[in-house]
């Protein structure tokens, strides 16, 4: 059976055909105030082995994410192999920066986990833990990296502190509504069908019935979920640390292009909280990828670090290595997988 139809078919090409616009403006908006022969001339200077460096960890960052959910099917007596490890997160990657919020990367890996054999039921639950032990993650790094650099840190978020506040704020109630979803579910279920009523009385909702139904499938994919932490809690505890290790490597991007560069004077933990920094400012914001925005706090955040004249080459490589050529990477890796399962489905009728 196909798994996508048109009208899924349809939804891709216009996230593709409007993130390739969002990209196109980004780049003009980003490049009309550089100079191109400064810009060229830096990246012709970068060091190779550092940038492979970056490039070896956004590789490592992907099979990770990939081994944490892996870690968790190993748990219930389901083996994954390395290939299908890797494959599955870039189906994520590909599929988390073409849709706002990264909102479709795990529902659309269900899909084509579900063509392998993977119950959807299993896949859906274990995606979900490896996105609360995410969220998590990056919280007690925040914690740690942002009063281990507070000094330098808090002298650096003035320019963005709306965003940044706004960003935090966003990640404080997903992860307190986490939390309640799994550990307070009856004070979860009250709050919900408060908020369903008010705002049926608002005709914000005009389907109260429908969105009970969907209200409920989500308290119920909560309710599993804490099942099965309860009942594997030697592969989450495993999957978590993995998550964490997979938080490190990202961070370490922007200091592997900052030394690239031939540059000192910030040490690598300050990078870190610095791109920890960017990372919870921008990562809930409803851009695919969040491009552009992305870019542009970068600008604001590397100013000071690389100076006017190499902070347009830092945010161009940092983003090239943390999201442009994964992109391009994932997007061939889907579009193979894609064309191998509709050949098989064709072999088998």
């Amino acid at each position: 059976m196909d798994t996508m139809n048109g009208k899924t078919r349809r939804n891709i090409l216009l996230q593709l055909l409007f993130l390739a616009a969002l990209i196109g403006a980004t780049f003009w908006w980003l490049l009309r105030d550089c100079d191109m022969e400064t810009m060229l001339a830096t990246l012709r200077g970068a060091s190779p082995w550092l940038i492979g460096l970056g490039l070896l960890c956004m590789g490592l960052y992907i099979y990770c994410g990939g081994s944490c959910a892996a870690v968790l099917f190993h748990g219930m007596g389901r083996p994954m192999g390395p290939l299908r490890r890797l494959k599955y997160h870039l189906i994520e990657f590909f599929f988390s920066a073409i849709t706002p919020s990264s909102s479709g990367g795990q529902p659309f890996e269900v899909l084509f986990m579900r063509f392998d054999g993977y119950k959807a039921t299993e896949s859906s639950v274990v995606l979900l833990v490896v996105a609360v032990l995410y969220k998590i993650a990056m919280l007690v790094l925040f914690f740690f990296l942002y009063f281990f650099n507070f000094s330098f840190l808090h002298a650096h978020v003035a320019g963005i502190w709306f965003l940044f506040l706004l960003g935090l704020a966003l990640n404080v109630i997903v992860i307190a509504v986490i939390l309640l979803a799994l550990y307070a579910q009856k004070a979860m279920r009250r709050l919900c069908d408060g908020c369903l009523r008010l705002l049926a009385r608002l005709r914000v909702v005009r389907r109260p019935e429908t969105a009970q139904e969907k209200l409920d499938s989500w308290l119920a994919s909560f309710h599993d979920c804490a099942g099965f932490m309860r009942e594997h809690p030697w592969p989450v505890v495993k999957s978590f640390c993995i998550v964490l290790f997979q938080r490190v490597l990202y961070l370490l991007i922007p200091w592997c292009v900052y030394e690239a560069m031939g540059l000192s004077g910030v040490t690598v933990w300050q990078m870190m909280g610095l791109q920890l920094l960017l990372s919870v400012s921008v990562e809930m914001m409803p851009l695919p990828g969040a491009v552009g925005i992305s870019e542009s706090v970068s600008l604001v955040l590397y100013d000071a670090i690389f100076g006017a004249d190499f902070r347009y080459s830092a945010v161009i490589l940092t983003r090239g290595i943390s999201y442009y050529l994964p992109l391009l990477v994932s997007g061939v890796v889907t579009l193979g997988t894609r064309a191998a399962q509709l050949r098989a489905g064709t072999a088998r009728r």
